[in-house]
């Protein structure tokens, strides 16, 4: 049986791994598009992303640590629904 320790180094590595395949799949391309129409922000999708508060907590410290502004946006109330990654770089 492994140790609390590990498991808990195994989620934050696979947090990390998930994290990183958003960005190539779904933030790059966002950004691309935003830029080529001339606009300083992107908003991916972060739908269907699993464990969306640890994931999406790890999205934003690796896309601050490469320059660009970003928050998870994430609410279900009586104003609606979003659940998406807002990037900026102006």
């Amino acid at each position: 049986m492994i140790s609390a320790a590990q498991a808990k180094e195994k989620t934050m590595e696979r947090i990390t791994q998930i994290a990183q395949e958003f960005i190539t799949n779904c933030a790059e391309p966002a950004i691309d598009e935003a830029v080529a129409e001339g606009k300083f922000k992107a908003t991916p999708s972060f739908e269907g992303v699993v464990n969306p508060a640890a994931t999406g907590a790890a999205v934003v410290e690796l896309l601050r640590k490469e320059g660009f502004e970003a928050e998870h946006v994430c609410y279900d109330n009586v104003n609606g629904y979003a659940n998406y990654i807002l990037i900026k770089w102006e």
